[in-house]
């Protein structure tokens, strides 16, 4: 652990939870533009207005900091349930990508953390820290349920070309999250209209509809 990343132990700042949902922000921001290894908890209490005895009172060290942002803003979604739903009984196509694609873009429509939380995961894939390691069957579980519904409406054992749909399909709902300023610079009200998460749901089912037609012809001809 570097020396700017060893906490005291003094009481912190008797702001409460705001003083600590303060530090969360602030660690989810710059844990998304710098990564883990590059931003000190110097760094994250200088920009959550804070002082660090503050950051190992309410979160440990650094690493606790870390896991506290990899989980809390999505912790308690309820767009995973639908995953459960949609395996428990055969749904029509459109129906059960719906409700998968809802599940994964739940957090667009959960607040700022939330999207930093996920955006910062899709981090953790190309720098891994080992901290999702433990989550592993869960982030594998969508790809499995995507290949099942797939293998379902197609009629097909699960093979290679199946397995690169259900990818493709998956990255569907990726650049909401990785270009949502840019989406949001380009027109705002995509994400800030009434009912823009529907929206994006309807269209998002309708373009992973049309990749598995045109699966299906490919396939089928």
């Amino acid at each position: 652990m570097d020396q700017d990343d060893q906490l005291p132990t003094r009481r912190p700042r008797s702001d409460g939870v705001q003083a600590r949902e303060r530090i969360l922000g602030a660690a989810l921001r710059l844990f998304v533009e710098r990564g883990y290894a590059s931003t000190s908890v110097r760094d994250i209490a200088q920009a959550a207005d804070a002082n660090v005895a503050a950051i190992a009172y309410y979160f440990g060290d650094k690493a606790g900091l870390y896991r506290a942002a990899l989980y809390e803003p999505i912790c308690a979604r309820d767009g995973e349930d639908a995953l459960s739903d949609v395996s428990a009984a055969p749904l029509p196509l459109r129906t059960a990508l719906a409700r998968t694609l809802r599940a994964c873009l739940a957090p667009l429509g959960q607040g700022r953390n939330a999207l930093l939380c996920v955006r910062l995961r899709q981090r953790e894939a190309f720098e891994p820290t080992g901290m999702l390691d433990d989550e592993r069957p869960q982030r594998d579980r969508l790809q499995r349920h995507l290949t099942a519904i797939l293998a379902r409406e197609l009629g097909v054992d699960p093979d290679s070309e199946l397995i690169a749909l259900a990818f493709s399909i998956k990255a569907l709902v990726v650049y909401p999250y990785i270009g949502h300023e840019h989406i949001h610079t380009a027109e705002p009200r995509l994400f800030d209209a009434p009912g823009a998460l529907d929206a994006w749901v309807e269209r998002l089912t309708a373009y992973a509809a049309a990749m598995v037609d045109a699966e299906r012809a490919r396939r089928f001809r």
